[in-house]
């Protein structure tokens, strides 16, 4: 089993890939969703329902961990990317992380999935489904469609795709993009405004440290990098194979894609100032 580890791309700038080893599993780690809605009641006592933006908040625990100032300090400059508004990637096992888009929608008592190269591979390496675990489709907002799945047969290649079995039949037919992940692990996160400014780290007589830290979904930015997205042209990996390829020999970071109506690749860089990429516009 491998352990829980942090990976971002320290902002301005970017070109280089960070990746914080807890060194150990986690004490603690849970979901809860913040979704906006409206509920409209008749007069005859039906109820409506309008759903629009949901995300995911992420509470990560480790209380006295071993690698002790070390770690903290590590954890100090993410905390700073963190509160600056950027993201960061994270996993609960270092063996088992992935975020795979779906390249054909899954449909309602479905038993097999069909899935493109992992987008974040370059982040953290490349683990293929594997049989007997637990994943998790999601689609992004407005309105998160999400189930949890365990695979009953894996045939995925890093650059290629392939299909994927379910032991048991999918639940929901799926009408927008989709993103497959490993259940403990997601590509992209921020921090969200209530919590910004208070320590991640915590110091117990200065010899004991502890990690407490909350985080949301950023179904945006993820989701601007899914190949069946409304972009009009679509960034390819250094090796011409689909997905962004994110990773400090790249051009595009886990930043790159949080534009509004428009998204500004990071450039390459050379001695000196960094160079900037193309401009991507949603149709």
């Amino acid at each position: 089993m491998g352990n829980a580890a942090f990976y971002y791309n320290p902002q301005p700038d970017g070109r280089s890939l960070v990746v914080i080893d807890l060194g150990e599993s986690l004490g603690e780690l849970f979901s809860d969703w913040t979704i906006d809605s409206v509920t409209g009641n008749s007069m005859d006592g039906g109820m409506f329902r309008s759903v629009g933006r949901g995300v995911e908040l992420i509470t990560i625990q480790r209380d006295r961990f071993t690698l002790g100032e070390e770690l903290a300090s590590k954890l100090w400059a993410l905390q700073n990317h963190l509160d600056r508004g950027f993201n960061v990637a994270f996993t609960a096992d270092t063996d088992h992380s992935c975020c795979i888009p779906v390249t054909h929608n899954p449909v309602s008592e479905d038993i097999q999935i069909t899935v493109g190269a992992d987008t974040f591979a370059d982040i953290w390496g490349v683990q293929s489904p594997s049989v007997g675990e637990r994943y998790v489709l999601s689609t992004g907002g407005p309105g998160v469609v999400t189930e949890m799945i365990k695979v009953d047969a894996s045939n995925v290649t890093r650059t290629s795709g392939g299909t994927i079995d379910t032991v048991d039949p999918i639940v929901f037919t799926y009408q927008s993009p989709v993103f497959l992940r490993w259940w403990r692990s997601w590509a992209m996160l921020k921090r969200p405004q209530a919590d910004v400014g208070k320590n991640i780290v915590t110091n117990e007589g200065g010899r004991l440290w502890s990690l407490s830290l909350r985080l949301v979904t950023n179904n945006g930015g993820l989701f601007a990098t899914h190949p069946l997205d409304t972009w009009t042209e679509f960034p390819f990996r250094n090796d011409n194979t689909s997905g962004i390829g994110i990773s400090a020999e790249n051009s595009y970071n886990l930043d790159s894609f949080d534009g509004q109506s428009s998204v500004s690749l990071v450039g390459s860089h050379g001695a000196g100032a960094a160079q900037t990429g193309p401009t991507f516009s949603k149709g």
